[in-house]
């Protein structure tokens, strides 16, 4: 049964309580800024407003997407047919010495304050990655040589009926930038991290200091409306995994741009939106570099950037 786009916000507001935006432009929840139009978004505040627009959606079949900040995901310049949910869940809790639960909405960010006021280890290396800790799930984000999920000790996802699951480290089947979430489609709801005990607080802020100076240098600054590294590190055909930015610059990447998509002087593996950029240049631009970088090197570079279709596949 298609979903009645009609009756929907009557629904929703009656199930959950809350109005739904509608005719939502999505370029201001994407740091590409590109996207056309969604028919509904709701800003979910709490795991409960999660769940219960989730649950909604399915009900009624409408199309639905959960996303963090909005720092790896290109919106269709068409839009979104369906319900788009921003996930705004900010808890955090201190379960013990060394383990913290939080909530799937609460940025990377947030996340290291609370570490670092609290004298708690090991999750520095995320320092200066944007977006949630969903979205870093999601994609096992990581940066020095770690990621997110070798420190993540169980989960509570919401399952394909829309019942809350706990599940352990082991059931995301996690990999570089990979998790099984990008199969299933499954939406985190909270998740709890085995961290270390510090005694020294000085120490932990260095190290974050550190990686923020280091991303620093390489990176373009969050100001700029971009998603990211593009591409993942691919492994070369004799077995040596390589920068996808030593390909990319090698083919000529950094003078190449489609309509208002360019990639970015200081970081091959960064594509940018210039001002006026659409999805559709994104993605030709894209192609054409992954065309260059197979021709000259046999390479086929997988895209670690989401692009989300106006209607669902």
């Amino acid at each position: 049964m298609a979903c009645d786009l009609k009756d929907f916000p009557k629904k929703f507001l009656n199930y959950i309580g809350k109005n739904l935006y509608q005719n939502v432009d999505l370029r201001q929840y994407s740091n590409f800024q590109i996207g056309g139009r969604a028919d509904f978004l709701f800003e979910a505040s709490s795991i409960k407003q999660l769940v219960e627009a989730v649950r909604l959606a399915k009900k009624h079949s409408c199309p639905f997407y959960v996303i963090g900040g909005g720092y790896n995901i290109i919106f269709d310049d068409d839009g979104f047919r369906g319900l788009i949910i921003k996930n705004c869940a900010k808890g955090i809790n201190h379960t013990s010495e060394k383990s913290v639960e939080v909530d799937s909405g609460v940025t990377l960010k947030e996340f290291l304050k609370f570490c670092l006021e609290r004298e708690l280890g090991g999750m520095e290396f995320l320092a200066g990655i944007p977006g949630t800790i969903g979205g870093a799930i999601y994609g096992n984000a990581g940066a020095f040589g770690k990621d997110i999920g070798s420190f993540l000790e169980k989960a509570t996802i919401l399952d394909d009926k829309g019942e809350r699951i706990t599940v352990s480290q082991s059931y995301f089947a996690f990999g570089y930038r990979y998790s099984i979430l990008k199969r299933t489609q499954q939406a985190v709801l909270k998740a709890s991290f085995s961290l270390v005990k510090e005694e020294d607080q000085e120490k932990i802020k260095e190290e974050i200091e550190n990686n923020l100076e280091a991303r620093r240098k390489k990176h373009p600054p969050l100001s700029l409306p971009c998603c990211g590294s593009y591409f993942k590190n691919p492994v070369l055909p004799s077995g040596k995994k390589v920068a996808a930015a030593v390909l990319l610059e090698q083919v000529g990447a950094k003078n190449l741009r489609v309509g208002g998509a360019a990639v970015y002087k200081g970081h091959a593996n960064f594509i940018y939106n210039t001002g006026r950029a659409t999805a559709k240049d994104v993605l030709q631009l894209a192609s054409k570099l992954k065309e260059r970088v197979k021709e000259r090197f046999g390479v086929v570079l997988e895209e670690e950037v989401i692009f989300l279709p106006a209607i669902s596949q």
